[in-house]
């Protein structure tokens, strides 16, 4: 009996040993993976304080040259910075300019404290995701729903549309979007509809309403559905060649030329409303990489102008590394 009763208290005793090294083990493993993490993050947040003071100094010294243009080609912050040791990190980034891409708040108007419904800018959400979601099959219901989704009521104002009532596990915001990705909620929308490539995405964005499209950084698909139903490919097609010999300066430049020139006065206004030919409004991306750890920030931010230009912070989220680091300023910039 004291022969068994040594075995049991041994094998107690051993059990319990095992118990508290493998909790040890345990706990000491995930503190490393909350300090490595924290590190990685550290270093994007320096990187990210390196954009905006990048972003800061183009704005100065666009106010001392009196040109506040915003392009692709001739500014310090559409540069992509390739992977690039520092300490014991790897560290990635690239500026992308959200001005460039298409707003999804455009589809709303601000009418007192109520939202209400573009159609004109339905139909230019339309057009866009026809040429970006090849294969969906009823563009219109999507951007329709888009724009339900946004306005203040409760009401399918057409035939195609979805409201409250259409889903079971949500509620439309009736409110601006604050992410392009709230498009993916919508009633229509199927994951297999969408392309394979996860680039067509920085073709949208959801920014404040009355932001302005820069003209010099966006790509032609989103001139297309902006402008292509006023006045035609002909418009996109002139504006991509006037920029590539130098950045378009002023919104009165761009009116002179020959497609934009022969609109009546309305159409020419109604254009100049939605363009401009700089930004407020930009996305810092930095991959950092350490000790095979990989981790992502994309912070989105808005640079003021003014005599103390600065910038803020809106957005920052760490996202998963499924797809490739997006190139400076667009994506599709240079497609063609």
């Amino acid at each position: 009996m004291a022969l068994v009763i040594v075995l049991l208290l041994l094998a107690l005793l051993t059990t319990i040993t095992v118990e508290v090294l493998f909790r040890q083990d345990r706990f000491l493993t995930r503190a490393d993976n909350l300090l490595q993490w924290d590190k990685r993050y550290q270093y994007a947040m320096a990187a990210e304080v390196v954009a905006q003071q990048g972003l800061i100094d183009d704005l100065q010294d666009d106010q001392n040259n009196n040109a506040l243009v915003d392009d692709c080609v001739e500014e310090q912050w559409a540069v992509q910075l390739p992977p690039t040791p520092y300490e014991d990190a790897m560290l990635s980034a690239s500026v992308q300019d959200l001005q460039g891409r298409f707003n999804l708040n455009w589809l709303i108007t601000a009418q007192g404290d109520a939202f209400v419904r573009d159609p004109e800018a339905i139909d230019r959400l339309t057009r866009l995701i026809e040429l970006t979601f090849p294969q969906e099959t009823d563009a219109s219901r999507l951007a329709n729903e888009m724009a339900d989704w946004l306005d203040s009521n409760n009401i399918v104002d057409g035939v195609e549309g979805a409201e409250d009532a259409d889903y079971r596990n949500r509620r439309t915001p009736n409110m601006p979007a604050a992410h392009e990705s709230e498009m993916r909620a919508l009633l229509s929308f199927q994951v297999a509809n969408q392309p394979q490539d996860s680039m067509v995405w920085g073709l949208f964005t959801a920014l404040p309403l009355g932001t302005t499209l820069n003209v010099n950084t966006a790509p032609p698909q989103v001139l297309d559905a902006v402008l292509g139903a006023i006045a035609g490919t002909g418009a996109v097609e002139a504006i991509v060649k006037a920029r590539q010999e130098e950045p378009i300066t002023t919104v009165s430049d761009l009116m002179q030329l020959a497609p934009l020139s022969a609109l009546d006065a309305d159409e020419k206004q109604a254009v100049s409303d939605l363009l401009g030919v700089s930004s407020e409004y930009f996305q810092v991306m930095v991959d950092v990489e350490v000790d095979g750890q990989l981790s992502r920030l994309v912070s989105r931010l808005r640079r003021r102008s003014g005599n103390d230009a600065s910038t803020e912070v809106f957005s920052r989220q760490v996202s998963p590394l499924l797809t490739p680091l997006e190139p400076a300023c667009n994506p599709f910039y240079n497609a063609q």
